[in-house]
């Protein structure tokens, strides 16, 4: 084959990307089915929370900005930063054969979404060893006490 050192150059550059893209997927096949399944995300996917109301407790947007009603004595970044951890937070799911006694009583926590007309509602449990989130799929979740310290206003 004759091609020219611009041509040879295409060739192994088109040679290297099918290679990343084959060990990119491939990687993905081997473990992704384990990781997409061991953790679920509390809100929809790119959530956008335009208000959260959790004990009496509300933090909404106002134009570009965060407020909570009552006022809580937290700064804007302390406010941005409880919305971007509802927005992007995932949890270790319980598995559906364990059946978990004594979840009558919960705490409501809802949501209202840029990209949905329906307010969502997530149920927070109290546990022996920890606490448990009723996702929008009705998904029981795993959370410990440092992360509720970062999802819960205080």
């Amino acid at each position: 084959m004759q091609l020219s050192r611009r041509g040879w150059n295409n060739v192994l550059i088109f040679a290297v990307l099918a290679m990343m893209l084959v060990f990119q997927y491939s990687g993905k096949k081997l473990e992704g089915d384990d990781s997409a399944s061991q953790y679920q995300s509390a809100l929809p996917a790119n959530a956008v929370v335009l208000s959260m109301l959790f004990d009496n407790i509300q933090i909404q947007r106002v134009g570009s900005q965060l407020a909570s009603v009552p006022e809580l004595g937290l700064s804007q970044p302390q406010l941005k930063q409880i919305i971007k951890a509802w927005e992007s937070a995932t949890f270790k799911p319980v598995p559906r054969d364990i059946v978990i006694a004594n979840l009558a009583y919960g705490i409501n926590i809802s949501f209202e979404l840029a990209n949905l007309a329906e307010p969502i509602t997530l149920i927070l449990y109290q546990i022996e060893n920890g606490y448990l989130l009723q996702n929008w799929q009705d998904q029981l979740l795993q959370i410990d006490e440092s992360e509720l310290q970062v999802l819960l206003p205080r």
